[in-house]
């Protein structure tokens, strides 16, 4: 994915950088660049789709430690956020008379629990659709109890929509509960031309903010 936005944006460097599951860390992503050549500056995009734990604590303390260790300024985008654009991707996996189960983990906060209910509204709106959200958990309960509420209400059996960017935990849990119900999941999203373009739009925005600050 970041090859294809490097593309996209024709010019900009895109790197990868992990939080705490995985190597390089910000700062050691940084690095890299830095022993490689000279760096002007720097942008975060976080690749997160709500604003629960990672994005208010992890993301800020990571892009400290890095402006503390490399003594450099660093901007910091919005999240990629509940996009209607993304689930719309999504939708066009599943056959028109299907109600949707949407499994996220976005975390309990209040907003991010905002956000996941507007998605699931203007998804709606847009296609007429029967959509329940629902937090995705190893056991998978609450994906089946919302998958079994909706197919009584609809008389369908549901498909269940991976709302999250990468193949992972939480897409093999969200797999596992869709066999228990007999029914299929969607692949995640990382694939679809409509993140790489939300990704544009929160770079784009973040150099507008500089070029104005």
């Amino acid at each position: 994915m970041a090859n294809r936005l490097e593309k996209r944006l024709g010019g900009s460097i895109v790197r990868v950088a992990y939080l705490n599951h995985d190597w390089p860390t910000l700062t050691a992503a940084i690095g890299r660049e830095r022993d490689s050549g000279e760096i002007t500056s720097i942008s975060v995009l976080p690749l997160l789709l709500s604003k629960a734990s990672h994005a208010l604590r992890d993301v800020p303390d990571a892009v400290a430690r890095a402006e503390r260790d490399h003594r450099i300024k660093i901007v910091v985008g919005d999240t990629i956020g509940m996009q209607l654009d993304l689930a719309l991707a999504l939708d066009a996996q599943v056959p028109a008379d299907l109600p949707i189960v949407l499994a996220w983990a976005g975390g309990r906060t209040a907003i991010a629990q905002a956000e996941t209910q507007s998605l699931v509204d203007q998804w709606h709106q847009a296609t007429g659709r029967q959509i329940v959200a629902a937090g995705s958990s190893e056991s998978g309960e609450n994906l089946l109890a919302a998958a079994a509420e909706l197919q009584e209400r609809t008389n369908h059996v549901p498909m269940i929509a991976t709302f999250t960017l990468f193949p992972g935990v939480l897409a093999d849990q969200v797999l596992s509960a869709a066999n228990a119900i007999g029914t299929r999941a969607t692949t995640p999203v990382f694939q679809e031309t409509a993140l790489i373009e939300i990704l544009v739009d929160r770079l784009s925005i973040l150099q507008t903010a500089d070029q104005f600050g």
